[in-house]
């Protein structure tokens, strides 16, 4: 097999182990918001501390662990990663008592940091400009195809319970097992063998980051609290209510998720949004006003709205961050783990203070309290030199 087919068969390896990942992940996280009402008894607020438990440990993992999967062959670590949410799935499924089930959230929020990081770096190497963003493009059409479907499914399988989603989703961690291992004797090239830290030892080249990556990293850690809020209290809040059934929530999460599919396609077809301060700024701006605006949502069709305009936004401040932090970088991992850790911050912040704020003060605070802070970022950064946004090689 030629090496250009070869590169060819390993992009799509990685990008369907992304989307079953994903789908898998997403079908885990929407279970265990009803498993942890309905079985465990928690409270809104409890829900959203669970989901911050493995968010954070999520966090925590990707930080201290950097180390070790540096070292590690991008196919082992997934492998690694698919090994130990199973394992914690599986003790979910199995236990009565919320203290272990808190504890396998740990390791099913730990295991991820063998997973995202790894395939980002992965797929990123050896690439820049257009090339670069037809990768990242790819990977996210990938991912957040897996998110989107997601829910259509698990929404519907949660009506009859939580424990066929969990066990549905343990075989499919299991399938990116299998799919890994025959790709990894058939496919891999060389590179795929080589871990993120022989790569930078032998690199030769120098770093041309862009100062675009801060403003854009942070929009990515506010517009993720946001998200956070539609993943773990917007379900709550519309089952508290009575507004919809679980179905519905579902095709509404969904739709939100193929809108952002469909606009990673446009951005992985254009170069233009690429090292743009003042569109970043207006995506994180009209981010807030559509928080704000989904305050005064009361049907089905305004929520519909919301969710449709969210996914674009969504899509162009995921894409804004990966973009310009991997660009020109030399340490791909470290800015990899930063877009992860960053974003994974903004989930723990939405559930936890989104789900504090809900119980006591009601949803419509919630949305207002998130528009207020995703605007920060983009009302500091003008008041920041635009010079300072343009300097390349820092």
């Amino acid at each position: 097999m030629d090496n250009k087919r070869k590169a060819l068969y390993q992009g799509s390896v990685i990008n369907i182990s992304s989307f079953m990942a994903q789908f898998t992940i997403a079908m885990v996280n929407l279970a265990l918001v009803y498993r942890m009402r309905n079985h465990f008894h928690l409270s809104a607020q409890m829900v959203g501390v669970s989901a911050s438990i493995y968010t954070s440990t999520y966090l925590v993992a990707c930080l201290l662990l950097s180390p070790l999967t540096r070292r590690l062959k991008p196919p082992q670590s997934v492998t690694i990663s698919m090994f130990l949410m199973i394992i914690a799935v599986g003790v979910i499924l199995i236990t009565n008592h919320i203290g272990v089930a808190f504890g396998a959230l740990v390791v099913y929020g730990g295991a991820m940091a063998f997973l995202w990081p790894q395939i980002e770096v992965w797929l990123a190497r050896g690439k820049e400009g257009q090339a670069l963003n037809r990768a990242t493009s790819n990977f996210n059409v990938s991912w957040s195809l897996g998110l989107a479907l997601s829910p259509l499914l698990t929404g519907a399988l949660v009506e009859m319970g939580t424990t066929l989603p969990l066990i549905l989703a343990m075989a499919l961690f299991l399938g990116v097992v299998i799919l890994i291992t025959v790709a990894r004797r058939t496919v891999f090239d060389e590179d795929s063998s080589v871990s993120e830290h022989v790569r930078v030892q032998n690199w030769e080249g120098s770093d041309q980051s862009t100062p675009l990556r801060f403003i854009s990293w942070a929009g990515v850690l506010t517009v993720y609290t946001a998200l956070a809020i539609t993943l773990t209290i917007f379900p709550l809040y519309v089952q508290d209510q009575s507004l919809f059934s679980e179905a519905v929530v579902g095709s509404l999460l969904s739709v939100r998720g193929l809108v952002t599919v469909a606009m990673f396609v446009v951005l992985g077809r254009s170069k233009r949004w690429h090292f743009k301060r003042w569109l970043i700024i207006l995506i994180q701006v009209a981010v807030a006003l559509l928080l704000v605006v989904g305050i005064f949502a009361t049907t089905y069709l305004h929520y519909l709205f919301f969710f449709l305009v969210y996914g674009l936004l969504f899509a162009f401040a995921y894409s804004m961050s990966i973009f310009h932090g991997a660009s020109g970088s030399l340490h791909l991992s470290q800015r990899m783990m930063i877009h992860e850790v960053l974003l994974t911050l903004g989930s723990v912040i939405g559930s936890i203070f989104g789900g504090g704020i809900y119980q006591r003060y009601g949803f419509s605070k919630v949305l207002l309290v998130v528009s207020i802070v995703v605007v920060i970022p983009p009302l500091v950064a003008l008041f920041v030199p635009k010079r300072s946004f343009v300097k390349q090689g820092v």
